[in-house]
């Protein structure tokens, strides 16, 4: 998930100065999150009911490839004649032991920000000592290329194989600051640099560095999402990294998201260094690329929302792309659904399709899973069918995902509103906290009441506020997946 796991804690009214470097943002169905969220889901029952787990409904998962796919209700039973509310979880993860003794060749492009805002606070010096790291920790058998962009994009080390280090070493000395922020041209240009180089038993990977908002070449939002999507089409995905206060989060973690990459947010450039290395290492042990979930529902389970992600209406559900998966990568999609109670019976609630390109055959492969539910009469059933694992990741996700609409609120300068989210989001993981007796939902609960009370407390337009934003974005981003 994220490269280092901080808290709102940090964010308290003396601390508000701290480092913190999460990460989030997020739409669902493409659409931006509304400032009205949809009602909670219904309080948890005891699940302590004495039914045999034997007489349960079990999904069973069908792959093809290393990737395992599982999914699963909070609750498998749903009462007849009733409309009942479920939570979906959707496990993805690669396994471990794929790149036991193996790494594989990277072709990595660092796509700086060179524009003048690069010269604050030493950033660009920062940059470029971790551009410099990052090519002494290549080998010789990775390329490495460095893409520069102010006003114009320039391949200041175009794709070459990571023989003399010092020779880039030099090359990336030469790097000043100045102009402005063509950051779609300065992205073309990497991807472009990735092409023409990248081999088929080869990883591409775009890092995309910037510390401000497009303001040269094309600047339309959904063009970058396109391009980021087009390249992952192509094997090449697309990290990003926002350094310091200034920048768009929202459009990053967009493009991270459709790129199959990740989305750091850095406050400190002295951290430059450490995120470029993760990158690295991630994309060396890349297990599977462009993985796209598709999950559709039967006629009686109508789709309310998925919750934290990109996700595009499809039939009676979603299409959702899950990004580039590295050796032992955990993610999880959790989507709300209604479980109408028209007959008696067995039901299949939801059904899991997901495809990608298996990095370790090199060939397209595939993966399945059913959740089942059962439609009943007899209410201690229904109580007994609490999946109380699938319950707990769902709430966690539910709860913290009030923490990004009450962020977006708060963006917007609706406070009350912002706040009225907070307390809503707290009221849910601590409510399954004392439910399914997981303290540490309620100890995430205490983030959320922590934000609720910075947003009457820091000045708007300050860095307190801009830093606040950014690292309850990205939080609530990581907790919902």
């Amino acid at each position: 998930m994220t490269r280092t796991q901080l808290t709102l804690s940090l964010l308290g009214v003396a601390a508000l100065g701290a480092v913190i470097a999460p990460r989030l943002a997020g739409t669902l169905g493409n659409q931006t999150p509304q400032a009205a969220p949809q009602p909670p889901a219904p309080p948890l029952p005891s699940p302590q009911v004495p039914i045999a787990e034997a007489e349960l409904p079990q999904a069973v998962p069908a792959m093809t490839g290393p990737l395992t796919v599982t999914a699963a209700l909070d609750r498998s039973a749903a009462p007849l004649g009733q409309v009942s509310e479920r939570f979906l979880t959707i496990t993805l993860t690669a396994p471990e032991a794929a790149h036991e003794g193996f790494r594989r060749s990277v072709d990595l492009a660092v796509v700086m920000d060179t524009s003048g805002s690069m010269m604050a606070r030493g950033k660009l010096d920062y940059a470029r000592q971790a551009a410099k790291h990052l090519a002494a920790s290549m080998r010789p058998e990775d390329v490495f290329s460095l893409v520069t962009f102010a006003d114009q994009p320039i391949p200041v080390v175009p794709a070459t194989p990571v023989l003399d280090v010092y020779a880039i070493h030099r090359a990336v000395d030469q790097v000043h600051a100045a102009g402005g922020t063509n950051l779609y041209g300065g992205l073309e240009e990497g991807g472009r640099q990735i092409a023409r180089s990248l081999r088929q038993d080869g990883v591409g990977r775009v890092v995309l560095l910037s510390d401000g908002h497009a303001n040269v070449g094309l600047t339309e939002p959904n063009a970058f999402v396109q391009l980021a999507a087009s390249l992952q089409r192509q094997g090449i995905s697309v990290s990003t990294v926002g350094l310091g206060l200034d920048y768009n989060e929202d459009m990053l973690a967009r493009i991270a998201d459709l790129g199959g990459g990740t989305y750091d947010f850095v406050d400190d450039p002295t951290d430059l260094a450490s995120v470029f290395a993760d990158e690295l290492n991630r994309s060396a042990t890349l297990t599977a690329q462009n993985v796209s979930v598709a999950l559709s529902l039967p006629p009686g389970v109508d789709g309310v929302e998925v919750i934290g992600w990109e996700a595009a209406p499809s039939g009676r559900g979603w299409v959702i792309p899950a990004g580039s998966f590295y050796a032992g990568e955990t993610k999880k999609i959790i989507a709300r659904v209604r479980v109408r109670g028209e007959a008696e019976g067995g039901l299949e609630a939801a059904r899991v399709k997901v495809d990608y390109l298996d990095l370790l055959s090199g060939t397209p492969a595939s993966g399945q899973a059913v959740a089942l539910a059962e439609i009943t009469r007899d209410l201690r059933v229904v109580e007994a069918s609490l999946n109380a694992e699938a319950a707990a990741q769902a709430q966690r996700a539910y709860g913290n995902w009030f923490l990004n609409l009450s962020s977006a609120a708060y963006d917007k300068g609706d406070r009350e509103e912002a706040k009225a989210l907070a307390q809503q989001g707290s009221g849910v993981l601590r409510s399954a906290s004392k439910t399914l007796a997981r303290p540490e939902l309620a100890f995430e609960a205490e983030d959320l009441d922590r934000f609720e009370a910075q947003i009457d407390a820091v000045a708007p337009g300050s860095a307190d506020e801009k830093r606040m934003l950014k690292a309850t974005k990205e939080m609530s981003r990581g907790r919902a997946r």
